[in-house]
């Protein structure tokens, strides 16, 4: 049978325990996905006196890679960037609430069950996410007055069963230490032959493409575990609106500027899959190095502002900000790097008017606690993933006799927090302690009626 390939369903979930599968919570829209699961070639190539340079092949390491592209809708973004930067802090915590009564379609005058900051943007629907759309709006207490769009609501709605959100802020950060254990994410597809999920994926590289005549777009790489079959989802991707690229402004040389043309900015990490000593044929673990980003930038050539970037290597901070507009969501997405090195600038004069081409990187630096951070505001009201997570195991060792002293030295050299019980005071060279396992996955054997299951390993 031929299966119609835009009825593919694909899903992410954040995985609780790093490596784990979990089946999907995130419905995601795509313009392309490919994803390939590498199993390296083991050739005999042996002088066997024939005449032939292959005896056999058998399988080596299996690992997989996901290379993604989407549009930049500002409830996804979150996943990719957490993926990517770092931890995610709310820098504010939208409100929500419902309609205290009911309005008629163009009202201008709300009446909240509960008051919204002035000025806010707010998304209001009915029942089941019926009527969306997004108003700004002031307000005096729990009445609020619509100021944009200025003919007011596009719908009717209901108090009963509505829902009105104003917007929270998020701001990502690099905050990497001894300790951090890096976010891993689980991938499902149904494609109508076959519904495989892929654990323990890592984001390797994320790349935003702006530019003003069309929508923004978004490409984040994954590196992870091989695939297994899992069961089908429920497909319900969210009603939020793509950001469009003419929303697109820039501040670098110390002042606002409108001479952008395009922008391209790859945040990286290299990421390798590791195979060491566990028998098995699939990674130990996906490993994720530091952090950089890197732009390309294609601009006006009006004056020498940009220029002067990379002839006096000023340094200064690049901002790249993308604002919704407030009948599309509102969502507000901002790109920062406050210490920025321009490494390349060439004027072009080929084309029609003078243009110039320039590459930037972002610089470590105080402010960003980093190379770069970036906030987004949106109606996602929690953080983005929680640290994972290693599987907890209670050990018990016996140390020497016992003494307090003894007692605290194992348990600093361990790494792992001293957790005894009650039946543990009998016993004082009894040293308990509860230690992180990380579940190791198994390269599944699939897609024969005569092959085991997939499996999980616990080292």
């Amino acid at each position: 049978m031929t299966y119609l390939s835009r009825l593919t369903k694909l899903g992410l979930a954040k995985e609780t325990t790093q490596y784990t599968y979990l089946a999907p919570t995130v419905s995601i829209p795509f313009t392309t996905a490919q994803f390939e699961d590498h199993i390296t070639p083991l050739r005999d190539e042996s002088i066997r006196a024939n005449d032939a340079i292959v005896q056999g092949i058998q399988q080596g390491v299996w690992s997989t890679t996901w290379d993604l592209e989407l549009n930049a809708y500002a409830d996804l973004t979150g996943h990719w960037l957490r993926a990517m930067i770092g931890p995610d802090t709310l820098t504010t915590t939208g409100v929500s609430t419902t309609l205290a009564s009911n309005c008629l379609a163009g009202a201008t005058s709300l009446t909240l069950t509960l008051t919204v900051p002035t000025g806010s943007v707010i998304q209001i629907s009915d029942t089941a996410g019926a009527n969306l759309e997004w108003v700004k709006v002031t307000t005096i207490g729990t009445a609020a007055t619509v100021t944009v769009p200025a003919t007011g609501t596009k719908y009717a709605h209901t108090a009963i069963g509505g829902a009105v959100i104003s917007q929270s802020t998020h701001k990502f950060v690099q905050n990497r230490t001894f300790a951090t254990v890096w976010p891993t994410y689980s991938f499902t597809v149904d494609d109508g032959a076959d519904q495989l999920g892929w654990p323990g994926c890592v984001c390797a590289d994320l790349m935003f493409k702006i530019d003003p005549k069309g929508f923004v777009t978004v490409s984040p790489k994954f590196m992870g575990f091989p695939s297994a079959t899992q069961s089908t989802f429920a497909y319900a991707a969210s009603s939020a609106q793509p950001v469009v690229g003419w929303a697109w402004t820039v501040t670098n040389g110390g002042a606002t500027s409108t001479r952008g043309l395009s922008m391209d900015i790859t945040l990286k990490r290299p990421t390798e899959p590791i195979f060491p000593s566990t028998g098995l044929q699939s990674p130990r673990e996906v490993f994720p190095g530091a952090l950089e980003i890197d732009g390309t930038y294609k601009a006006i050539f009006e004056n020498s502002t940009d220029m002067n970037l990379y002839i006096a290597a000023t340094q200064l901070p690049t901002v790249h900000t993308l604002t919704q507009p407030v009948t599309s969501g509102g969502a507000v997405l901002a790109i920062t790097m406050s210490q920025s090195g321009y490494t390349m600038g060439k004027r072009e004069v080929t084309t029609p008017y003078v243009q110039a081409d320039f590459s930037l990187s972002g610089i470590m630096n105080a402010t960003d606690t980093g190379v770069a951070s970036v906030s987004l505001t949106n109606y996602v009201g929690t953080i983005y993933l929680q640290a994972v997570r290693g599987t907890s195991r209670r050990v018990t060792l016996q140390v020497g006799n016992g003494s307090p002293d003894q007692r605290q030295i194992i348990a600093k050299k361990s790494d792992c927090c001293v957790a005894p019980k009650a039946e543990d005071a009998a016993h004082p060279a009894r040293l308990v302690v509860v230690v992180n396992v990380v579940p190791r996955f198994v390269a599944p054997l699939r897609r024969s009626a005569d092959r085991a299951p997939a499996a999980l390993a616990h080292q």
